[in-house]
């Protein structure tokens, strides 16, 4: 907590209600010099720690993005941030190990479920995931994987939300009660929850085992992630959990951050392939037109068309950013943005809200505007 507070007092925060422009480049590198990127480093029980410096990032242009960052997090601050070079920890807060809900992040683990499960053969991204939950049958025959991971599906459920005081369509208590569709599957977007409540289901029946057991295998333990649980609240007729597609998945900063370690390195971590190859490239390349409508809904100010990929925000190199990123994506300010032509990821965790007054996209676009000069690469 001291060395924390003391990065404040360096940067000279400003409460969020005074809130400055981002920050002028500082110290840069010569675009010309060149750098020898040293092999990356996969952690074990614990991660390696190494100075910006040492790995080709001005310790300006590190405290610049740091300083505009935490002008857009609330009480919990940077205390669960921490960015990784080449596999190793340049920075970092003091409460990385702390494990919470992930919230809607957890999207980017179910899109990886059904791309490890495409890989066995046990789905196809283009099949109707009817074939596989006869729920969607009639009303949704048409509706694919691949619809579901880019949140057009139209899918949505009878009932509106379960969350008291809140009036949004979304969120229904019986989400595996299929509705009217809000739009015919492929001709718009809607970020949706229970699309992807819906979908958990639907992986669920084709693993044949809970996501959380499944993942359990084929993903978390083999990169080293054990200190994890994932909600849930009905089961399959055979007792068999459903996991909530859409939430729920808890683990901390230092276990999210091995996520994007592995999508930095097309899914292959220490020499051994866990995801399917250019599975990583698809998933976090733009899958949403930009010429798709926009559906009519109360959640239009989540518009993903042209930044989406399957289940993860896309930063696009020219148009967002000097460079491409991509990022998952929770309430309360949960992201994990990997940024693959710097070999970087930057972790922000917490449970203290939203940043205000703008979107996770623009800002951490700004980020990488801000960091691009004092990166070498």
């Amino acid at each position: 907590m001291k060395r924390y507070c003391l990065l404040l007092c360096l940067m000279g925060l400003l409460l969020p209600s005074c809130r400055q422009s981002p920050p002028p480049p500082g110290e840069t590198f010569p675009k010309d010099l060149p750098y020898e990127a040293p092999t990356t480093v996969f952690p074990d029980t614990g991660w390696v720690n190494a100075s910006p410096e040492s790995l080709g990032v001005t310790p300006d242009s590190l405290m610049a993005a740091l300083e505009y960052l935490s002008q857009y997090c609330k009480e919990d601050g940077l205390e669960e941030t921490m960015i990784v070079r080449h596999g190793r920890v340049i920075w970092s807060g003091d409460s990385l190990a702390k494990v919470h809900d992930i919230w809607s992040c957890t999207k980017s683990f179910v899109s990886t479920a059904a791309g490890l499960m495409a890989a066995e053969g046990l789905l196809d991204l283009d099949q109707p995931v009817a074939v596989h939950e006869p729920l969607l049958a009639e009303q949704y025959p048409n509706a694919t994987y691949r619809h579901f991971l880019t949140m057009t599906s139209g899918y949505n459920a009878r009932g509106s939300t379960r969350w008291p005081g809140d009036v949004s369509e979304d969120w229904s208590a019986t989400p595996f009660t299929p509705a009217a569709p809000l739009f015919e599957p492929g001709t718009a977007f809607a970020y949706w929850d229970e699309a992807m409540i819906m979908l958990g289901r639907a992986l669920t029946k084709v693993s044949e085992v809970s996501l959380e057991n499944y993942l359990a295998e084929t993903l978390l333990y083999p990169i080293g992630i054990e200190d994890w649980s994932w909600w849930y609240e009905e089961a399959l007729p055979d007792g068999t959990p459903i996991n909530f597609g859409g939430t729920g998945l808890k683990m901390c900063a230092l276990d999210q951050a091995r996520f994007g370690l592995l999508f930095l390195n097309d899914g292959v971590w220490n020499g051994q392939r866990i995801l399917p190859e250019g599975w990583v490239a698809e998933a976090t390349a733009n899958q949403v037109p930009t010429s798709l409508a926009l559906a009519d809904t109360d959640r239009q100010s989540t518009d993903g068309r042209g930044i989406y990929g399957y289940n993860w925000w896309v930063i696009n190199e020219g148009t967002d950013a000097p460079v491409a990123g991509a990022f998952t994506s929770g309430l309360n300010h949960n992201v994990c943005l990997i940024i693959p032509a710097w070999d970087m990821v930057i972790v922000r965790q917490g449970v203290d809200g939203n940043p205000d007054d703008i979107s996770k996209h623009a800002l951490y676009s700004e980020i990488i505007r801000i960091l691009d000069g004092g990166v070498r690469y």
